[in-house]
């Protein structure tokens, strides 16, 4: 099975708001994941969205319309099979 990569990560303040978004961005057919937020970056919610960079305008352009924005944005930074954050927003 084929590992998919994704180039950003979406911190959220709640669950709600995170699952939400991941729901919008599925229905514009954007390739996104919910996963547990890293302990490294993780400030108050456990989930988190990945999405690739190739989407990014599109991601912005959703949480603009439905008025949510993450905590924060990370960029995914690999190193072998470890992932390491670089803030975004």
């Amino acid at each position: 099975m084929k590992t998919e990569y994704y180039d950003y990560i979406m911190i959220f303040t709640s669950h709600h708001r995170a699952l939400y978004m991941y729901e919008r961005l599925i229905r514009k057919n954007i390739k996104v994941k919910l996963v547990n937020a890293p302990n490294k970056i993780n400030i108050s919610c456990t989930q988190a969205v990945k999405f690739k960079e190739i989407d990014i305008e599109v991601v912005q352009t959703e949480l603009k319309r439905n008025n949510i924005y993450p905590t924060s944005i990370y960029r995914i930074m690999r190193e072998g099979k470890n992932e390491t954050y670089e803030l975004v927003e």
